[in-house]
């Protein structure tokens, strides 16, 4: 595993000792290039729980993953450059039920930098850019929409505004975890029939300002408006053209045959 071969797969050369400006760098440029998708699941691979295994996926093979490989990976990176770093779980919020997941359903890193707290997450399909203060009420536009944390006891909310109001993502506590602690959802994600990346062949990558997303036999483009608003226009994708789409918008090419799915 060698760092300077995970720079170059975001885009980067180097970076510097930790700091805030240095740690927006890094969670930047691992968003612009490294998508959230859990293609494996749909074309015949195993998803292994070890991070030697994600780093050579992510970094040599230049594939994306879901949250628990992206954040997994992150978290190494952080290591390794010496930041102040906690794991914690979150629960995603189901959109159509609004009911949220089940325990460890969702990995996402606290960072301290600079005095401050920070919410990191390489890992959410449609959430933040850079990292995020981790302050009650805290309300912020990035490139990928305006977003606000929410406190409810111990449980924190991070939200997301919509054009009728705002839109909880997902929620977590502060209670600090192991990259271990996820082995067992890491398996869920990618067997149960429930599972989001199991009902979903998806891939989606960011954009400045923007976002385009792969899902079943749909291509997806969001463009994100000022104030919170987004335009979406979508093209239908035969079985034929997937694969070229993946290679030429997400520069993915799978070992194996995908078997599009959209349930």
């Amino acid at each position: 595993m060698d760092m300077k071969a995970y720079l170059q797969r975001v885009n980067l050369t180097d970076t510097a000792p930790p700091s805030l400006s240095a740690l927006r760098e890094l969670h930047r440029h691992h968003v612009y290039s490294v998508p959230v998708e859990g293609l494996s699941i749909h074309s015949g691979e195993r998803i292994i729980f070890d991070i030697s295994w994600i780093y050579n996926k992510i970094v040599v093979r230049r594939r994306g993953g879901f949250c628990y490989e992206n954040n997994g990976l992150f978290l190494w990176v952080l290591q390794q450059l010496g930041y102040k770093t906690q794991v914690l779980s979150a629960r995603v919020r189901n959109q159509t039920y609004g009911t949220y997941g089940l325990p460890f359903d969702h990995m996402i890193l606290m960072v301290e930098v600079e005095g401050r707290r920070w919410l990191c997450d390489v890992g959410y399909g449609e959430g933040i850019v850079e990292p995020f203060p981790l302050e009650v009420g805290w309300e912020e536009e990035q490139d990928s929409g305006v977003y606000r944390l929410r406190v409810e006891g111990e449980a924190w909310y991070m939200e997301r505004k919509e054009d009728d109001g705002w839109r909880s993502l997902f929620k977590f506590t502060l209670v600090e975890r192991t990259f271990e602690d996820f082995r067992e959802m890491y398996e869920y994600q990618q067997t149960s029939p429930d599972a989001f990346f199991v009902r979903k062949s998806l891939c989606t990558l960011q954009l400045p300002h923007g976002r385009l997303t792969y899902m079943g036999h749909r291509l997806i483009s969001t463009k994100y408006i000022k104030g919170g608003r987004s335009v979406k226009t979508t093209q239908e994708l035969t079985e034929e053209e997937i694969p070229g789409v993946l290679r030429d918008k997400f520069e993915i090419v799978l070992s194996g045959k995908l078997i599009p799915k959209d349930d």
